[in-house]
């Protein structure tokens, strides 16, 4: 394991040492000028996240997932409650995006997206710190650096789920060049805490790190006893959880819906088949699409086999490991925990948001096996990942998904105005979007005056207005208790527009259409408001109350 490096009184001899321990590859800790590394690691990571935020924030605005977490970090620096005031994941990412709106002023889409890049630089900075302590050459940390900002490009809305298990990865990497001094421990466990605080799938999948952090360096012999470990990592939980704990006993009304919102939680996920190569169809794929479809069904392979090979090596190998291979297996471990995520509701979106730790697992595996004098092995190793992530990675980010659009059809293209800066979108969500926002106005715009079912909470935010009820996703079968409640929500909001798709569905279950999963809600609806003649691509219907819009929306 890792020892504690001495300090020198002959900073020559320091780094004749250093360099010498480089060369052998000793597990000697490297923490040579702290504040300088420390400074490098924040510049660079500050560069790469806001490169990737400047490069393309002004393109695509998904209403669905994105348009959530834009309406719920809104709704939180107006002074609403998350869980508490409306339905949404745990309230650590909206405090972060509400106090980033509070310091710039706004609160548009803009700079939700910049709050999700800001927050991505912590992850990306400590990367580069454990990149730092495990001796990797500042020309391999650039190149992991640089792979990592082509990764926190896509999804956009998941980046606090990619970052924290950046956060993971680094953690266990310190954890491990100093395995029994349980202040280290400690800290592991309050980042679970605080990744619960964010997320609590990303606390559960934390832990899970931990866990097999935990198990590896016991099979090794050398991790601490097992339960002043585990104490610590308990101790750590709570402190990191703390601010929940808080909110559940201090927080008026929040304690209820907490625990509502645990009961829903098995049902925020649909298992989809993972689309390993042998699961992949692509007879109508050509060009980009083919490379990338192809891309992640390979990456969905390389991922798991890449963890296993590398926990596998560290047990079976009884001599010590290098730092460089140490950082692999930290990757590996953090790395395991994310992948229940990334392998359950198996689309694009979530493979990306679980897979990040491969990218330093492979990269610090690749510098293992360069100092190993294996130079092809590690060229093949590094060479291959790239092209994973670039395959899987690049024809679906924002910046080049428009550039395809553009070229290919300019006029499927078009800019929308969304809190004052301008956003280029496909015209028909353009389209759509002004239509809402027209009919909105026409109304008569009030708080809780407008509903959207059984998606696109992204609305909310566009109109700059509060949904009347406390569900903003339509994704499970309510009863008929709760359809009234939300029945006589829209009756006390006296909600004059409603956008309304009986027969949408996430990943088309029809058991899940809004027909289904609240027919009381709907029959409803279409008794008691007025269908408009407007149409609306996806089957989307706008319907008014007679008595309270001003101006019913109606073809022109």
């Amino acid at each position: 394991m890792w020892q504690q490096h001495l300090p020198s009184m002959k900073p020559s001899l320091h780094a004749e040492n250093r360099s010498q321990a480089t060369r052998n590859g000793s597990q000697t800790e490297v923490r040579p000028r702290t504040w300088l590394n420390l400074f490098e690691a924040v510049l660079l990571s500050a560069a790469v996240s806001m490169a990737v935020f400047l490069l393309q924030w002004r393109y695509g605005f998904n209403l669905g997932d994105e348009g959530w977490l834009w309406y719920i970090s809104q709704r939180t620096a107006f002074g609403d409650v998350p869980l508490r005031d409306f339905f949404s994941y745990d309230p650590g990412r909206y405090y972060w995006s509400a106090g980033v709106f509070k310091l710039l002023g706004r609160n548009g889409f803009f700079e939700q997206l910049l709050a999700n890049y800001l927050f991505a630089i912590m992850g990306l900075a400590l990367t580069y710190v454990a990149m730092v302590r495990a001796a990797l050459s500042r020309v391999w940390r650039v190149a992991i650096l640089l792979l990592l900002g082509v990764v926190i490009g896509f999804p956009r809305h998941k980046i606090y789920e990619q970052t924290l298990s950046l956060i993971c990865l680094a953690t266990i990497a310190f954890v491990f060049a100093g395995p029994k001094r349980l202040k280290r421990w400690l800290l592991l466990g309050i980042l679970i805490g605080l990744a619960a605080f964010f997320g609590r799938n990303s606390g559960i999948f934390c832990g899970i790190a931990a866990f097999v952090a935990l198990l590896l360096l016991t099979i090794r012999r050398e991790g601490p006893v097992l339960s002043r470990a585990l104490g610590a990592i308990a101790t750590g939980v709570l402190i990191g959880y703390s601010p929940m704990v808080f909110m559940v006993v201090a927080v008026n009304g929040f304690a209820t819906r907490f625990y509502e919102s645990v009961l829903l939680t098995p049902r925020w996920s649909w298992s989809l088949p993972v689309p390993f190569p042998w699961h992949v169809h692509l007879l109508r794929l050509h060009g980009v699409d083919l490379l990338q479809t192809r891309g992640v069904s390979w990456l969905c392979v390389a991922v798991p086999v890449t963890y296993a090979y590398l926990l596998w090596r560290a047990v079976r190998s009884k001599g010590e490991l290098d730092r460089a291979l140490w950082l692999s297996v930290a990757s590996a471990a953090a790395g395991v925990g994310f992948l229940v995520h990334a392998f359950y509701t198996s689309d694009f979106f979530h493979i990306a948001q679980g897979v990040v730790p491969f990218v330093l697992a492979t990269g610090a595996f690749s510098k293992h096996l360069w100092q190993e004098a294996v130079r092809r092995r590690s060229v093949i190793v590094f060479c291959g990942s790239v092209f994973l992530v670039l395959a899987a990675w690049m024809p679906i980010e924002p910046l080049v998904q428009h550039l395809r659009a553009k070229r290919s059809a300019p006029a499927s293209l078009a800019r929308i105005n969304m809190d004052g800066k301008f956003f280029e979108v496909p015209s028909a969500q353009a389209g759509f979007m002004n239509t809402v926002e027209a009919a909105f106005r026409d109304c008569g715009p009030h708080d809780g005056g407008f509903f959207a079912a059984p998606y696109y909470p992204g609305l909310y935010a566009f109109l700059n207005t509060r949904a009347p009820i406390w569900d903003t996703y339509f994704l499970w079968p309510r009863s008929d208790q709760v359809q009234q409640s939300y029945i006589d929500a829209l009756q006390r909001e006296r909600t004059r527009l409603i956008l309304l798709n009986p027969e949408f569905a996430i990943n088309s279950r029809e058991n899940l259409e809004l027909v289904h999963t609240n027919p009381k809600l709907v029959a409803y609806i279409t008794a008691q408001y007025q269908r408009s003649d407007i149409k609306l691509p996806g089957g989307f219907e706008l319907y008014y109350s007679r008595s309270e819009c001003r101006n019913p929306p109606t073809k022109k």
